[in-house]
């Protein structure tokens, strides 16, 4: 009688667990992106017929709850994302205040002062957004550019904010906190003798 010999068994061991591994990795369904007759986006891997529809890259599958019938999970898929959970197509990730620089000094007699901000992407101004300057948690005005001019600042340290905001006046993304000190220059300031 023979013996087995130890090479299929050493085959069966490794292709064993490969086949295992095939049979547990999930079959990724291709997911669509459309937007339904009330304006809501919707998610679904069945897009309704005359709607375009726009494939969605997934990276990686998404956890599935077992024994979750197929029927629930497709109405689970095609619901429309509540209006808090739904980003923007593409929303602002930055808004700095570059100009006073933070801590920063600023010597006018006149009161102006120019404001600088930057935000990540650019403003959107076809979507009618727009910046708005808070100086000491006070608006004092918006607008579509992103250099401003504030008058009649006090001498003394101020505070400064940026917000993006929509049409509607809501806040998209609002800076940190910059601060500034306004000094005015004196006459005994500029007839100070120069060194050297």
């Amino acid at each position: 009688m023979r013996r087995p010999t130890a090479l299929p068994m050493l085959l069966l061991a490794l292709a064993l667990p490969m086949l295992l591994l095939a049979l547990a990795l999930p079959a990724q369904a291709e997911i669509y992106r459309w937007t339904d007759a009330g304006g809501r986006t919707v998610y679904g891997d069945t897009p309704p017929e005359g709607v375009e529809a726009t494939r969605v890259r997934v990276d990686a599958p998404a956890a599935t709850t077992p024994g979750l019938p197929e029927a629930e999970a497709r109405r689970i898929l095609q619901r429309p994302l509540d209006r808090e959970e739904e980003a923007p197509e593409q929303g602002y990730t930055r808004v700095q205040i570059t100009q006073p620089p933070d801590d920063g000094v600023v010597r006018t007699n006149t009161g102006e002062v120019q404001v600088a901000v930057t935000t990540e992407p650019a403003l959107q101004q076809a979507q009618d957004h727009r910046i708005r300057l808070l100086l000491d948690g006070q608006a004092m005005g918006s607008g579509a550019g992103n250099r401003f001019a504030l008058t009649q600042v006090t001498p003394g340290t101020h505070t400064l904010r940026a917000e993006v905001i929509d049409a509607s006046g809501a806040v998209l993304l609002r800076s940190g906190e910059s601060r500034f000190h306004l000094l005015r220059t004196t006459v005994q300031q500029q007839t100070r003798p120069r060194d050297g």
